[in-house]
Formats: structure tokens, C-alpha cells, sequence
């Protein structure tokens, strides 16, 4: 069984010495890895993983650092490699820096080196699209798509409407880990797991969400 498995978070440019990131560790792509490898040593995992995040032992590792360096590593994996899985863990940018407003003034971004901090700075930003809606055609119908919705002191209805967004798209994954960033301690990481026909199962840890997702797809 060959898995392609991303994490860690998008890191985007203003200039040279500044960026606009997340605070996604990798650590849950890392947990998911190991725990499938020690459950069943033969899979063969490919991990895309952020530069600055963790790596997982015993994999494959690729790295990328932007938005446009995972969408670009990610479509040639699916492409050309023969997955029977995607886990998608990994914390996409929403949005790009398009432009830097200096002083009033707009500048293409990557068009100047070093902004001055003595002056004004407005940052314009452009949406990206969603890589989970483009996986399923980049991998053919047959993989096994696993998507991440983290949601911050949500109710349950509101995490439910953002899971079912996911499973409205024209290429939805086939499955959803969902879970809530005020729920999360470091000895207490529950999911729930969503099937486009509502709630799978409810796990308390990433162990357990792997054994649920490996009986899914074996």
C-alpha cells in the first residue's frame, strides 16, 4: 500500500526578510506516519512536509515551503505516482500576498528586497484555490482521500456545515477529520471522522484515528 501523506504549514513572502505563516507544527502528519508505519510496516509512505516543520522517520520526504511550491509538488506526486491514499494534513494558505502598499504606493510582492520599518506597509492579498478539490483528479477516483477540517471553539453544528462544505465540492474526499483547536491539550487530540453520509466514528487520539481510517480503505 503506497500513502502520500502532507503536513506542516505554508510559508508566503512579503520580502526577503518577512513572511505571513500559520502555526502548523507537522507534528500530526508526523503521529499519523509513524503510527501507520508501526501498524503496518510494508505501507510505503511519501510525507510533503514544510520546510520548518517536523519530518517523519521512515518515509519518503519532499518539502516545500509556499503555497505554489505544495500545489506543484503535490500535483506531480498524484500524477505520477500510484497512491492508494492521500492524507492531506497539511495547513494551506487561504490566501497569497499579491502586492505591498508602501507609503500609498503599490508594489508587485518580490519587487522590493527589504521593506523600510520606518515606513507604512498595507498587504494585498489574493485567495488560493482549495488543493483538496483538485487531489482526486490529479490521483484518478480509485485513492482514498483524507482530508483535515480544524475548527477554534466551534459547536459541533458549525464544525458539521464546515465538514459538509468539503463533502459539497465537485471532487470531495472521501473522508474528513475534523477537530477543534480548544478541544486539543498535549495529551488529548480527538477527531471526529465524517463520511459524506454524516459521522463515522469519534476517536480519541491519532492512534485511533488511523486504525479507523487503514480498516476504511483495506
Amino acid at each position: 500500500m503506497n500513502i502520500l501523506i502532507t503536513g506542516g504549514g505554508c510559508e508566503e513572502a512579503i520580502d526577503s526578510v518577512r513572511s505571513v505563516c500559520n502555526f502548523s507544527t507537522g507534528k500530526t502528519a508526523c503521529k499519523i506516519a509513524s503510527t501507520l508505519l508501526s501498524t503496518k510496516p510494508s505501507i510505503k509512505i511519501t510525507a510533503i512536509m514544510a520546510e520548518k516543520a517536523e519530518k517523519p522517520e521512515g518515509c519518503t520526504v519532499r518539502t516545500f515551503r509556499s503555497f505554489s511550491d505544495l500545489e506543484h509538488i503535490l500535483k506531480e506526486e498524484c500524477t505520477a505516482g500510484s497512491y492508494d491514499a492521500v492524507i492531506h494534513a497539511a495547513a494551506v494558505s487561504d490566501y497569497s500576498p499579491e502586492a505591498v502598499i508602501i507609503d500609498g504606493k503599490e508594489y508587485p510582492v518580490g519587487s522590493i528586497q527589504k521593506i523600510s520599518s520606518e515606513k507604512s506597509l498595507l498587504i494585498k492579498m489574493k485567495k488560493n484555490p482549495k488543493l483538496i478539490e483538485s487531489i482526486k483528479s490529479w490521483t484518478g477516483k480509485n485513492c482514498t482521500l483524507v482530508g483535515f477540517k480544524l475548527t477554534s471553539n466551534a459547536t459541533r453544528k458549525e464544525q458539521e456545515t464546515a465538514v459538509a462544505k468539503m463533502f459539497s465540492a465537485e471532487n470531495p474526499p472521501d473522508l474528513v477529520a475534523a477537530n477543534d483547536l480548544s478541544l486539543i491539550t498535549p495529551d488529548f487530540h480527538p477527531f471526529r471522522l465524517y463520511k459524506k453520509t454524516g459521522l463515522a466514528t469519534e476517536c480519541s487520539s491519532i492512534e485511533s484515528m488511523c486504525g479507523h481510517i487503514l480498516r476504511i480503505m483495506i
